[in-house]
């Protein structure tokens, strides 16, 4: 009974190992779902790759939201994601944040003058897949219109 206990461990730590990084390949679109002088809430469609055998579910984002360049706040997401086994899909991503940061009056007044503004999130998050857990960083940036 002992040797199948370690022999289940020795399982689970090999699978461990075979662990492929998660790789964001492109922001194929963004909407700015609403925005006002102290929050901002959008919604990016990101296409992502999982190469592993199981799926993986996103957790403990630590993002930092810019808006034009400027730093405005910390994004929290609104939904869980969950990224499926050996697939490679796009996946709309929920945000928010509550703006902290820079003169954001004169930021929002510029970027509805010129009708678009940047936005650009860079960070890590937590992939989760039972007992596993790893820690991936990423940088996105898109132009989004403000005109549609």
């Amino acid at each position: 009974m002992r040797l199948l206990s370690y022999l289940v461990l020795a399982l689970l730590f090999a699978s461990c190992s075979r662990y492929q990084d998660v790789v964001l390949h492109e922001i194929t679109d963004a909407e700015l779902i609403s925005m006002n002088a102290k929050s901002i809430a959008l919604r990016i469609d990101a296409r992502i790759e999982n190469p592993n055998g199981f799926r993986i579910h996103v957790e403990e984002p630590d993002v930092d939201l810019f808006l034009n360049d400027r730093y405005i706040g910390k994004a929290l997401l609104d939904s869980a994601l969950v990224i499926d086994k050996k697939a490679t899909a796009v996946y709309p991503v929920y945000m928010h944040a509550d703006l902290a940061g820079g003169p954001l009056v004169a930021m929002l007044i510029t970027s509805a003058l010129s009708g678009e503004v940047k936005v650009g999130a860079k960070g890590s998050a937590a992939g989760r897949s039972g007992a596993l857990k790893k820690r991936f960083p990423f940088e996105v940036s898109q132009v989004i219109s403000l005109r549609d």
